[in-house]
C-alpha cells in the first residue's frame, strides 16, 4: 500500500501522472522547434504527413490520458485511471515487440555496432521497466479506491450484525429449545417404591 517504500499510493500516482504529463509535453514541444529532426513536413512549413499525424496522435492521447490520471488520482475516482493503464498497457507491448526485433536483428538487419546495440536495449530496457512499475502502482491504487468504495456502499456483516443487536435485542433473543415428549405427553419419569431400610443391629 505503498510507492517506494515512502509514499503513498495516492501520492505516487499524482507523481507519475505529473510526470509523464512535463515528459511528453516536453518532448512534444522538441519535436516541433528542434533543428536536429529532418523530418520534412509540417516542421519545414510543408503539407502534414503521416508521421505527423501519428507523432500528434500519439502525444496527444498521452497528454490526455495523464490529465485524466491526474483528476482520478485527486479526487479518488478509480475509472478515470482506466485510459492510462490501457494506453500504456499497449505501450509497453510495443516496447516489448521493439526489444524482441533488436535482439534477434540488432546486429544483422538492423546494422547496429556492439555499442549501439547494448545502448538501445540498455534504454529500452530500463523504460520499459520504468513504465511496468508506474503501471503497477497505478493499478494497485484503482484497485484500493474500488474495495475502498465497496465497504463504503456495504459495511461488513460484522457491523451490519452489531448494529441490528444494539437497536432490536429483545427480537433477536435465541428460541428455547423444544419441549420433549414426555412433557408433551404428560408422562412423569416413573421411579420404583423406597425400600424399607434395614432394621438396625440391636433390633435384630
Amino acid at each position: 500500500n505503498s510507492c517506494c517504500f515512502c509514499l503513498t499510493l495516492r501520492t505516487g500516482t499524482i507523481l507519475i501522472g505529473v510526470g509523464n504529463y512535463t515528459l511528453y509535453l516536453c518532448m512534444f514541444t522538441w519535436y516541433l522547434t528542434s533543428s536536429s529532426i529532418d523530418t520534412g513536413g509540417l516542421r519545414d512549413g510543408l503539407d502534414i504527413t503521416s508521421l505527423d499525424i501519428s507523432i500528434f496522435s500519439i502525444f496527444c492521447i498521452q497528454i490526455l490520458v495523464n490529465i485524466l490520471l491526474l483528476v482520478g488520482a485527486v479526487k479518488r475516482i478509480p475509472s478515470h485511471t482506466i485510459p492510462w493503464l490501457c494506453a500504456n498497457a499497449v505501450s509497453m507491448m510495443i516496447a516489448m515487440v521493439f526489444i524482441g526485433i533488436t535482439i534477434l536483428f540488432g546486429t544483422t538487419k538492423l546494422n547496429l555496432n556492439y555499442s549501439e546495440y547494448v545502448t538501445s536495449l540498455t534504454i529500452m530496457g530500463m523504460v520499459t521497466g520504468i513504465n511496468l512499475f508506474c503501471w503497477i502502482v497505478v493499478f494497485t491504487f484503482r484497485k484500493n479506491l474500488i474495495i475502498e468504495a465497496h465497504l463504503d456502499r456495504f459495511p461488513s456483516g460484522s457491523d451490519e450484525l452489531s448494529s441490528v443487536y444494539s437497536q432490536c435485542p429483545s427480537s433477536l433473543m435465541l428460541n428455547p429449545p423444544p419441549p420433549s415428549y414426555y412433557e408433551i405427553e404428560g408422562y412423569k419419569e416413573c421411579k420404583p417404591p423406597p425400600e424399607d431400610s434395614p432394621p438396625e443391629y440391636e433390633e435384630a
